[in-house]
């Protein structure tokens, strides 16, 4: 395929979504909002949607959350080509945690797409 012929629904798109701990009904309309958010942008951007990861009521202060490890374990196993999340800190909140996050990404040669970016910001 030349570079003329791709484009970017020909990679596969994971969504990470993560909800510190809260009521479970605000944290049904967190996880809404950033899904919406995801949706919007990968519309814009003409992203193939393949697997959503959600994390609720998980500090973006640790790393023990069992869907971030799914997501990783997943990047590392399976051709993907973007990580979409609705703003960067859903991905960590810890600036050393995020540099092993944007590693491990990066070594699966998967790009981060924030959301908020492609979409005016937070919905």
């Amino acid at each position: 395929m030349s570079a003329e012929d791709w484009s970017p629904s020909d990679l596969p798109a994971v969504s990470y979504i993560r909800v510190a701990p809260t009521t479970t009904d605000e944290a049904e309309r967190q996880v809404e909002r950033q899904r919406a958010q995801i949706a919007l942008a990968a519309q814009r951007l003409g992203l193939r949607m393949a697997d959503e990861f959600v994390d609720v009521g998980y500090s973006g202060l640790s790393m023990e959350r069992p869907d971030l490890r799914r997501l990783l374990d997943h990047v590392a196993a399976h051709h993907v080509g973007f990580c979409v999340v609705a703003t960067r800190d859903r991905l960590s909140e810890d600036p050393e945690h995020m540099a092993d996050i944007d590693e491990a990404l990066d070594d699966a040669l998967i790009a981060i797409v924030v959301a908020a970016d492609h979409t005016g910001g937070p919905l």
